[in-house]
């Protein structure tokens, strides 16, 4: 599962808003935060005076404190490689590395005695396998993404994925940053266009992004970058939360051949949000929205998903035709075949590439834009259910 974190920048903030922010935070299933320990001025003690209350605040409502700096923070900190005592004292459980030494001293640092991960950027390959050669256990080590505060700045989503899986190879998490769409966030700069790892994420939902991130199958971690996200994205992160992992027993009575094909136990699934057309029947409803485990057998992705078990419910040979205006239907496109192909009838679909209307299926609604993307990466046996828009 993955986790949901999220970002603070205390020296702009005041402890008590802070303290609000994790608290509610907390309530819809957050448990990271994320820090920039060297934006905070002052001496050594006043440094460690800041995020010993701060580091306090956080673990009372059970977040994982994440410290951004540097070897020149860890020097003026009086840290080293060796000792990372004065870290343990702030509170900081994860210390994100913003620049690797690039020698035997990362895997010193990864292999600290207080038990404090190390992460560091996705993009430090050659420092990190220099790290692991050098002895570093790649179990106490994390990565993560960058964030762009600078719009048009952010790399693609093929970039971002490549390194994903390269990392995942490995068996080292990823952590990716998404962007809160409220007015007037900030970062660590004067900034106000959102703060995404990926370009395409910087001005759509924060549900859509955290799916499109599901979907993808190699993010260990979701943070928002900017503060403060509203409570409604909370709330609307916790959905796509509750909705995407989910237990599902077998049937009583089916048998072997069956079971073996139905997807059960603990279970992923995209929540597609779903645009609905006029007219759409209760049958059509129940079929698209209450079958828990539609997915795509794989054996013919072309031009749909097909959701295939939904024809073997006793009602689906009910679904009687539409009429439509449409000639063609459209990649996001949510179809039901009717009587019209009676052998399939009931069959829920999403449509991949523009297919012509042959009055064998009944148009049920669209997927919202923001989330048409999510489709490149739905595959043979992705689970998929549905929401109203």
């Amino acid at each position: 599962m993955i986790k949901l974190g999220l970002s603070l920048y205390p020296e702009q903030e005041t402890l008590e808003d802070i303290e609000q922010y994790l608290k509610t935070a907390s309530q819809y299933g957050f448990s990271t935060v994320f820090v920039s320990l060297f934006s905070v001025p002052g001496t050594k003690e006043e440094v460690m005076a800041h995020f010993i209350r701060f580091g306090a605040i956080a673990h009372k409502y059970g977040f994982e404190v994440s410290g951004d700096c540097n070897g020149e923070f860890l020097t003026k900190m009086g840290a080293s490689p060796e000792d990372l005592s004065v870290f343990k004292e702030m509170g900081i459980d994860i210390i994100r590395m913003d620049g690797p030494y690039n020698d035997e001293r990362d895997a010193r640092l990864i292999n600290n005695k207080e038990g404090i991960k190390v992460e560091m950027s996705t993009a430090f390959q050659a420092p990190i396998e220099l790290a692991l050669k050098n002895g570093a256990d790649p179990k106490r080590m994390l990565t993560c993404h960058n964030f762009y505060p600078e719009r048009y700045t952010a790399p693609s989503l093929e970039a971002i994925n490549e390194l994903n899986e390269y990392w995942k190879a490995k068996g080292i998490p990823v952590a990716i940053f998404i962007s809160s769409q409220e007015k007037g966030t900030h970062g660590p700069w004067p900034v106000s266009d959102g703060l995404p790892t990926v370009e395409e994420h910087r001005n759509i939902p924060v549900e859509a992004q955290l799916k499109h991130m599901i979907a993808l199958k190699n993010v260990s971690e979701v943070r928002l970058g900017n503060a403060y996200a509203s409570e409604e994205e909370f709330k609307a992160m916790k959905q796509v939360m509750d909705l995407a992992y989910i237990h599902v027993d077998l049937p009583e009575g089916v048998p072997a051949f069956v079971a073996g094909l139905l997807p059960h136990g603990d279970l992923v699934r995209i929540p597609f949000k779903l645009h609905l057309e006029r007219g759409v029947t209760d049958l059509e409803r129940e079929l698209v929205f209450d079958y828990q485990t539609h997915a795509d057998m794989g054996d013919c992705l072309n031009y749909m998903l097909r959701s295939r078990f939904t024809r073997m419910l006793p009602k689906s040979k009910g679904v009687a035709p539409r009429p439509c205006d449409r000639k063609v239907f459209r990649r996001g496109d949510v179809l039901v075949v009717n009587q019209n192909c009676l052998h399939y009838a009931g069959e829920v679909q999403i449509v991949l590439k523009d297919m012509e209307n042959d009055g064998q299926r009944n148009l049920v609604g669209t997927i919202d834009s923001t989330e048409i993307m999510i489709l490149d990466h739905m595959g043979a046996g992705d689970l998929f259910t549905f929401t109203e828009a």
